[in-house]
């Protein structure tokens, strides 16, 4: 799937070249313009990016789904609360998918030599950011399932941080509170199915694959 999905991607660079002054100016035409240290990109870091992009947009977000759902119903005094004042919802939000990441990793390329907790990392080496233990850190966040939205906030690592913060994070939070508005306000039950158990999705994606539960609509 990631294959064809990055021809689909090489596949739509060339059309943009082939239509030169009559391409669309959208993000991708503008990215194909951008001079990175003086250079335009290579249609391999433009297909990276772009497939970075779309994957936060889709994968993410229905995982981001899976385990609010998922937590809510195993806490119905925190659903009913929501429900009650949809004002909490963003930070609520934010805190339950720091305990539960939906974006596991992400990699990155060091740009100088560097040593961390004693190991050194030479410029230029591939590496993997794990988001889902930096926003468990216990010397950060104490209990890291401990549901502490407002504490938390300003350390929750969920997008992100300074230059590689997500540029998609506004949109993303307005989804899911949308969403959970409009989900809250129409359900009544919301619990785990007695004789089915939910499946984890497999690493890298966070979230649940596989999520049975029961849903009682809300009456009037």
């Amino acid at each position: 799937m990631s294959i064809e999905f990055d021809g689909y991607i090489y596949d739509l660079l060339e059309t943009r070249r082939r239509a030169a002054a009559n391409a669309p100016m959208d993000v991708t035409t503008l990215l194909m313009k951008e001079l990175v240290n003086g250079r335009p990109m290579t249609d391999e870091e433009l297909t990276s990016l772009l497939r970075n992009w779309t994957v936060g947009e889709l994968g993410t977000i229905s995982a981001s789904v899976s385990i609010v759902v998922n937590y809510l119903s195993e806490h119905p005094d925190l659903r009913q609360s929501l429900a009650n004042d949809n004002s909490a919802l963003p930070d609520a939000i934010d805190e339950i998918l720091r305990m539960d990441a939906p974006l596991m990793s992400n990699r990155r390329v060091s740009t100088r030599d560097v040593e961390i907790g004693g190991r050194r990392i030479p410029a230029g080496e591939k590496i993997t950011i794990l988001w889902a233990s930096a926003n468990r850190d216990e010397r950060v966040f104490g209990d890291p399932d401990a549901f502490c939205p407002k504490k938390n906030r300003d350390q929750n690592l969920l997008y992100g941080a300074g230059v590689h913060v997500c540029p998609g994070a506004p949109l993303a939070r307005m989804e899911l509170r949308v969403l959970m508005e409009e989900f809250l306000a129409a359900v009544d039950t919301l619990e785990p199915a007695p004789d089915e158990q939910p499946e984890r999705a497999a690493f890298p994606t966070g979230g649940l694959s596989y999520l049975p539960m029961i849903i009682g609509k809300r009456q009037g």
